[in-house]
């Protein structure tokens, strides 16, 4: 498992994937998972939080993605990228440590549904994926 220690900081970033994987770059270089995330677009401020800005780099992006896609595996490419796109409450955090870990433990990670955060992205991709399907039912009546 991913050895990083928890720190008391609230990233912050632009809402993009692309900014999400920068983040995962930086996350496994400095060996740390902050307590919270959250997009520019919902950031709320609280006086307690010590917050860090993370910057959206397509390189550290691409690394992590290639990476993601030789050392553990493409279904952990399309969960993470789904899970992503669904609203869910603190999924930012959740797709963070399952790379993370993806990283460590290599394709098992995906048969690890008893971790939270596994078990976490593996719904909301699934529910995400079951929204689309009914919208394209829907739309298709026009």
């Amino acid at each position: 498992m991913f050895n990083g220690n928890v720190i008391n900081k609230t990233y912050v970033y632009d809402g993009t994937f692309e900014g999400l994987l920068s983040m995962v770059f930086d996350c496994y270089i400095k060996k740390v998972i902050p307590l919270r995330i959250v997009s520019k677009d919902n950031l709320k401020i609280n006086f307690l939080d010590s917050i860090q800005e993370i910057e959206t780099d397509n390189i550290k992006a691409k690394r992590i993605f290639n990476g993601i896609y030789k050392n553990i595996s493409y279904d952990t490419l399309y969960n993470s990228y789904y899970a992503f796109l669904s609203e869910a409450k603190e999924k930012e955090i959740n797709i963070l440590k399952y790379i993370l870990n993806g990283f460590a433990v290599g394709p098992k990670i995906n048969t690890m549904l008893s971790l939270d955060f596994v078990f976490a992205v593996c719904s909301m991709r699934k529910r995400m994926l079951g929204e689309a399907h009914r919208f394209k039912r829907f739309t298709s009546f026009f």
